[in-house]
């Protein structure tokens, strides 16, 4: 009888598609078998999953860990333990850093970063700014997971490329097959808003989402869109915040854009009352909106117009965020271990099915950027990447016992049911019941080019 390295034993398998008991059987990184419950293989480790879920590794494909150059606020350490804390196995890295990822020479830095730090599988995106065109290729070519560009104001104050640079851009990377991830937000209406608000002497939290109305998604979506359906582009639109957003969205779709959203639990959990009973702290771009604006993310989430669910995880210093001026003040909030407990509560609650929340966390997000099967899935064959839940399982989310070094969240103090108990990267077992246990860096460098032929 072949021995295997480790066996999860008695747990209800999830997929897309439907659940099943069974054990799963994982040899050399790799899922190796399904067996039935009774069947006993002989194996170097075994989980009692009795009672449990075991969901395929949840992909978080909008996280910025700071690394390099903003370690301050977080790095590959910490951030990787969020993230297995948490319940995520693979994680895309946002390009914001410093010296931002516009070229070669940035990325091979971060690379190397990851590599002496990560304990989770994680990818990593090349930036479109001014000037990137030159770049475009030899980041492709050195393994980048997609391409991020930021039509808004963003950490790092990073100019989007102009409309005419963004069709040669497009153009470009339509060849390869890559994603390109797009902050959708007019930039110009927001610099004028801010201004006026500032001659006004506003200040307070709620001008903020004043500075940010949903025409500014709207608009840059649309016009980006456009910009697609020229080039034959495959574009994302990540932390989609309202309902003229999503009417963008689908009309896209329904031109024939290949395009993909993403919307946060934030903006799923929260709405504009939350500026004045929270304040500062819920201060992220795009701006929270009303509770029309939630109820339409929700129906989007399962009618399929929403692809992925992305946490955003934006970690800062307390001094950085809690300003008394919210213009002054950083944007975002720490996300990766409040994410699945979080959805798994609105599983629970009966606002999403068990089998939605893995396609759009797991098998969406893996598909969207090219690695599918080998991640987002339960195949025989495929990466053994797991995340173990407890559906029954209640707990009270504690920021100040995060491993992000950002241990402040607007959720804080939030009651929870469904938490992850297991996080298995390819085989490893790197987190147990909420303790860390790995204390090697054995993430991944996950490339599109390791999964597509590059054209």
């Amino acid at each position: 009888m072949v021995s295997v390295d480790l066996v999860i034993r008695g747990g209800t398998v999830v997929t897309s598609g439907g659940m099943f008991r069974a054990n799963v059987a994982v040899k050399d990184g790799k899922i190796y078998a399904f067996t039935a419950v009774s069947e006993v293989l002989p194996a170097d480790k075994v989980i009692d999953a009795e009672g449990l879920y075991v969901l395929p590794g949840v992909i978080d494909e909008h996280v910025h860990c700071r690394d390099p150059g903003l370690t301050h606020k977080e790095d590959f350490k910490t951030c990787t333990e969020a993230a297995a804390a948490g319940g995520v196995t693979t994680i895309f890295d946002m390009p914001n850093n410093i010296p931002p990822i516009k070229d070669v020479e940035a990325l091979r830095m971060k690379i190397q970063e990851a590599e002496r730090k990560a304990i989770v599988d994680y990818g990593l995106y090349g930036l479109l700014t001014v000037g990137s065109l030159p770049h475009v290729m030899p980041l492709v070519e050195n393994g980048v997971i997609g391409f991020k560009m930021f039509m808004g104001p963003t950490t790092g104050n990073i100019p989007p490329p102009s409309d005419g640079e963004m069709l040669d851009l497009f153009s470009v990377i339509a060849k390869t097959g890559l994603r390109i991830a797009i902050h959708a937000e007019a930039q110009s209406i927001i610099d004028y808003l801010i201004s006026k608000l500032r001659s006004e002497g506003r200040k307070d939290p709620r001008a903020h989402l004043e500075s940010r109305p949903a025409i500014v998604e709207e608009e840059a979506i649309r016009r980006v869109s456009l910009y697609a359906r020229e080039t034959s582009a495959k574009i994302h639109i990540v932390h989609v915040a309202s309902a003229r957003a999503l009417d963008a969205i689908k009309d896209a779709k329904s031109m024939g854009v290949n395009i993909t959203a993403e919307t946060c639990p934030h903006y799923l959990l929260l709405d504009d009352s939350y500026y004045e009973k929270l304040g500062i702290i819920i201060k992220v771009n795009p701006a929270i909106k009303s509770k029309n604006d939630q109820a339409a993310l929700w129906d989007a989430i399962n009618n399929g117009l929403i692809d992925t669910l992305g946490t955003d995880h934006a970690p800062h210093t307390p001094d950085e965020k809690f300003k008394d001026d919210v213009f002054e003040a950083a944007a975002g909030f720490p996300g990766l271990e409040t994410f699945v407990p979080l959805m798994l509560t609105q599983v629970n609650a009966g606002r999403l099915s068990l089998t939605r929340f893995v396609q759009l966390t797991s098998e969406n997000p893996a598909k969207a950027f090219g690695i599918w099967p080998q991640k987002g899935s339960l195949f025989i064959g495929s990466d053994a990447d797991f995340t173990i839940v407890d559906l029954k399982a209640t707990t009270k989310i504690r920021a100040d016992k995060f491993h992000s070094k950002a241990k402040w969240s607007p959720f804080d103090g939030w009651e929870v049911k469904g938490i992850p108990v297991y996080t298995i990267v390819r085989g490893n077992i790197v987190m147990d019941h909420g303790e860390i246990i790995t204390t090697k860096p054995i993430g991944k460098h996950i490339k599109y080019s390791d999964y597509v032929s590059i054209l």
